[in-house]
């Protein structure tokens, strides 16, 4: 069996500056963040959209933070953060973030030291055009129920268009097949999101995934 997959912590937006402290300090190879932009054009460490049911793009950082009653990390601040102790895991939630996200990146972590990931295969384009150095991973599962996700069962023309180096499948996809697909096809897979031991335990032996995303890196590391 080949090297062990390697794990990135997977944040959550109410553990705040907190959670990325905590997640560097669990020891996982990468730590992830998912990167989007407020309305005053700062880039924010924020999963979803909306922030008390208003877009985040229309709102600034100092209102996010009001209504969310915590700080919400700048992105730069957070990849300084991260890069004390781990790789960079860069979950890009829309268009228009990369060029400044992985100029950053390639200034804090240097070239090798991050990931940048997205579902949207022409953002990945731009990506690696721009930033040739930079590591890529098409995210493929992330709206399982949404119309035209039926072709994430057959992802392999979207990846290779976009150009991406890598594959970060929903773990639930690589129950059906899609894993081995892009195995066979020489794409190293980042597995994501993966919290239930059994499955942890399951995919930490399955040589075919490179990177194991979960909510629990302190128990993934520990099974590994």
């Amino acid at each position: 069996m080949g090297p062990l997959p390697e794990i990135s912590a997977h944040r959550r937006d109410s553990a705040g500056v907190t959670g990325l402290h905590e997640a560097v300090a669990s020891g996982a190879e990468y730590v992830e963040i998912d990167v989007r932009r407020a309305g005053d054009g700062s880039l924010v460490v924020h999963h979803d959209p909306e922030v008390g049911g208003l877009p985040l793009r229309r709102l600034s950082r100092a209102r996010i933070e009001e209504i969310t009653a915590r700080p919400v990390p700048a992105v730069g601040a957070a990849m300084e953060i991260i890069a004390r102790g781990a790789r960079g895991h860069l979950d890009l939630k829309e268009p228009g973030v990369e060029h400044e996200t992985v100029g950053l990146a390639m200034e804090i972590f240097g070239p090798g030291r991050f990931v940048v990931t997205t579902r949207d295969a022409d953002v990945l384009r731009c990506v690696k055009k721009e930033f040739p150095d930079a590591s890529t991973a098409l995210s493929v599962g992330r709206g399982m129920l949404e119309r035209g996700a039926a072709g994430d069962l057959a992802p392999l023309r979207a990846i290779r268009a976009s150009g991406a180096d890598m594959v970060a499948l929903n773990h639930r996809l690589a129950r059906v097949g899609v894993l081995r697909q892009c195995a066979r096809a020489g794409y190293p897979v980042m597995l994501w999101t993966v919290n239930a031991e059994r499955l942890i335990r399951r995919f930490l032996r399955d040589p075919r995934v490179a990177v194991l995303v979960t909510d629990r890196p302190r128990t993934a590391l520990a099974l590994r």
